[in-house]
């Protein structure tokens, strides 16, 4: 669509160079890209304004294409791959967190979960429902799985709904 057209027209590289997954630059477009999408459909219901913001950091990790090849030292993508993330922070400067009772859902798989959790290498609180939440400057929840794509995260949400708020 548009927003790929435009994300090819800036001539800088959307995926990681040593990882299967975005750049933190592109995701950030999409997320705001998509709040404008969401804020002009009008369908969301009037919502107090979370002032959460964004505050910049570089991390380097090794990307998971050199974890999945087991390649030697010296073969494959440079070991450390160096980022500029967005880390998403609330009013009370604390690391953003899902809200259960936000308008706005976000199912996801790795590709939002990139910079959101630690143990994927490259930051935290950072990821697209993160962005997703400050520029919208609303509640976001997210129910997301790393594999299996779409269809897990859609399970876990028909499983969440079956449960009742009760469960929350």
């Amino acid at each position: 669509g548009l927003l790929a057209e435009e994300l090819r027209r800036t001539g800088q590289p959307q995926y990681l160079a040593g990882d299967t997954h975005w750049r933190p630059e592109a995701m950030c477009r999409v997320a705001e890209a998509l709040a404008a999408v969401i804020q002009e459909s009008g369908r969301l219901p009037p919502a107090v304004t979370v002032r959460c913001r964004q505050e910049p950091s570089a991390l380097s990790s090794i990307g998971d294409i050199r974890l999945m090849l087991d390649l030697p030292q010296g073969r494959g993508p440079d070991p450390l791959e160096t980022v500029r993330i967005r880390q998403v922070l609330s009013p009370d400067n604390e690391l953003w967190k899902p809200d259960r009772n936000a308008d706005v859902l976000v199912l996801g798989d790795s590709f939002s979960n990139i910079y959101s959790m630690p143990s994927m290498g490259w930051g935290e609180s950072a990821g697209l429902a993160e962005q997703l939440a400050f520029y919208l400057q609303r509640p976001v929840d997210r129910i997301s799985q790393n594999d299996d794509g779409a269809f897990a995260t859609r399970e876990l949400l028909r499983r969440e709904m079956a449960a009742g708020p009760e469960a929350k």
